[in-house]
């Protein structure tokens, strides 16, 4: 019936999907027995603290409704109403909820049934008690309204609550049989499982050799057929012929596929080849761009070092005259901070010429000693302007205030602080504030800038890094 190949594969895959589809069919079916319960286990909890809220309440209103008789305080009175309008009805209102679920009703809790219904009535008559006794100077007097606390709703009031403890004790008894029966289904649940598992992997095994047997069996007989051609073991050249047909022709019906497969191989082989040449024409077009860039940065960084030198050159020669001539102090530190800020820049530009060695992961690292709070002040001298032009405070701090000692690329850490700093101070609303501060522990060094500015959110941090991407 099935002689194609891809009808084999797609009558496999199937037997196996519905087989599988059985066993899950199975497993949710114990589960959903399981689950229903679970439910009528949870709800047993629910049921005595409502129960223990009912009982509270009525002593609550019952002391209350006492203690207003002794005192004829009108706050008594608000306490009981509030004990039956928070306590005692909404705690029957629950109650009545949680008994209409058919889980509840069972046979054997009948007598439960009756005992909730006569608890009713109870709580019913304790209520036209207290609401026949609340103005006993129109009807009775205080002494009669005392007697009818202490011989009806008094006593009333034991009998609620013998009868409460009653119903929360079969509570309890139910909710440890539940308990028991419900780890016992549990047990049964995880061995069903297991079983059912078992039996559908086995199934499936069962088949999926089965069925690859009947998909290969042709293929291995043809292989078969010609292995025997060329060892030339068949005496009969005309047996041989014959066979070597029948067995060609068993094949036929899985030589479609086959073909077809080797066909999609052969046009995909030829897009593969295509799409490669494509692709080292475009490597070698990127190369090409990549040496443009290269030439123009490092024709760029010449064409900048020839102005800046100038301007180093005359602020050295200011600060020269500056000592004899009438510079004041001011005009010199500012001086001075041009002439750091002149070869900082100078010191950018020069990498600009390491690009190609930056490229290759080939950059190098020229390490000395330097003090780190000495860099820190140099960095925070030289950004001093910007953040006095937007009214910044800013402090460095230093934990603990000693000279630290790097071995390190001094340069390069100068410039990692002025691009946090130059950040910070962009991002800094005007009268914020930044603090740089420096700590040495066992670990390490660590340095930290802190802004009051708008800060960059969870998401957006695993993207900061990114070509040409800015948060705000």
């Amino acid at each position: 019936m099935f002689h194609s190949l891809r009808h084999k594969i797609l009558l496999v895959v199937a037997v196996c999907a519905s087989i599988t589809l059985l066993g899950f069919f199975a497993v949710y079916w114990l589960t959903l027995e399981q689950h229903q319960s679970l439910e009528r286990h949870h709800d047993l909890p629910a049921v005595s603290l409502t129960w223990f809220t009912l009982n509270n309440g009525v002593h609550r209103a019952a002391w209350a409704q006492k203690a207003w008789l002794d005192s004829g305080d009108q706050e008594f009175l608000k306490e009981r109403d509030l004990a039956w309008g928070n306590d005692i009805h909404p705690a029957f209102k629950q109650l009545d909820l949680l008994y209409k679920k058919v889980r509840v009703w069972e046979g054997e809790r009948s007598v439960e049934r009756r005992v909730f219904y006569d608890l009713r009535l109870m709580v019913l008559a304790l209520e036209n008690l207290q609401q026949k006794t609340s103005e006993p100077s129109q009807s009775m007097t205080v002494e009669e309204a005392q007697i009818i606390w202490t011989e009806k709703e008094w006593p009333l009031v034991q009998n609620i609550s013998r009868q409460v403890e009653i119903v929360i004790r079969w509570q309890t008894d139910f909710a440890r049989q539940q308990d028991s029966e419900l780890r016992r289904g549990l047990s049964g649940l995880g061995i069903w499982i297991w079983i059912v598992a078992s039996v559908v992997l086995l199934l499936v095994l069962v088949l999926a050799v089965f069925f690859a047997n009947r998909i290969t069996a042709p293929l291995r007989k043809l292989r078969g057929a010609v292995q025997q051609v060329t060892k030339d073991q068949f005496r009969d050249p005309i047996k041989k012929s014959i066979e070597v047909q029948d067995k060609a022709k068993e094949f036929t019906e899985n030589e479609d596929e086959v073909q077809t497969l080797t066909e999609v191989f052969h046009k995909m082989e030829s897009v593969i080849r295509e799409r490669t040449e494509l692709l080292e024409a475009s490597n070698r077009q990127l190369d090409e761009a990549s040496r443009a860039k290269g030439m123009y940065l490092i024709s760029m960084s010449h064409e900048l070092r020839t102005p800046l030198n100038a301007i180093i050159g005359f602020a050295e020669v200011l600060l020269e005259s500056g000592k004899e001539g009438p510079l004041s102090v001011y005009q010199i530190d500012r001086l001075g901070r041009i002439l750091k800020s002149g070869q900082h820049l100078l010191e950018l530009i020069n990498s600009l010429l390491d690009l190609s060695k930056i490229e290759a992961g080939q950059m190098e690292v020229s390490k000395s000693d330097f003090q780190l709070k000495m860099l820190l002040q140099d960095v925070m001298e030289w950004l001093e302007p910007l953040m006095q032009k937007k009214s910044l405070e800013y402090e460095l701090v230093f934990h603990p205030d000693t000279s630290i000692m790097l071995y390190s690329d001094s340069g390069k850490v100068r410039q990692v602080l002025i691009n946090l700093l130059g950040n910070a101070i962009k991002f800094t609303d005007s009268g914020g504030r930044i603090e740089v501060s420096s700590s040495q522990d066992k670990t390490g060094i660590s340095i930290a800038v802190q802004d009051t500015g708008c800060g960059i959110s969870a998401e957006q941090q695993q993207s900061i890094f990114d070509v040409f991407h800015q948060v705000n």
